[in-house]
C-alpha cells in the first residue's frame, strides 16, 4: 500500500525535521532515505527527487541521497544529470566498506 507508506513517511519526516539539533543527530538514519526509496518503487521519480533534493540540502553529499536522487533522475530519463549524480555518489561513496543498491536497505 504505497499511499499509506507516503503518507506515514511523509509525517516521520515531518517529526525527525522537527527534533532539535544535536550532535550525533538523535535519530541516525534520516527517513527521506526511506520515503525517496517507496516513491521510487511506487513510481513516483518526480516526488523522490525532491526528498532527495531535500536531504542533499540538510546533508550534502551524502551517498545514501546522492545514489537516490541519481536512480530518480535515471527514472525520469534525466540520463545526463543522474550520470552526474553517480560521478558525486562515486566519490562520496570510495572509501565505504558496503556496496549499496539504494538509498535504503
Amino acid at each position: 500500500d504505497y499511499d499509506r507508506a507516503v503518507s506515514e513517511l511523509r509525517e516521520a519526516v515531518r517529526l525527525e525535521d522537527a527534533l532539535l539539533y544535536g550532535e550525533p543527530p538523535e535519530w541516525t538514519v534520516p527517513v527521506r532515505h526511506e520515503l525517496g526509496a517507496v516513491l521510487l518503487a511506487a513510481d513516483r521519480p518526480t516526488e523522490a527527487e525532491r526528498v532527495y533534493r531535500e536531504d542533499l540540502a540538510r546533508f550534502p553529499n551524502n551517498g545514501w541521497s546522492l545514489l537516490g536522487l541519481a536512480q530518480s533522475l535515471e527514472a525520469q530519463g534525466k540520463r545526463a544529470e543522474a550520470e552526474e549524480l553517480r560521478e558525486r555518489f562515486r566519490a562520496a561513496w570510495s572509501t565505504a566498506d558496503l556496496t549499496i543498491a539504494a538509498s535504503s536497505l
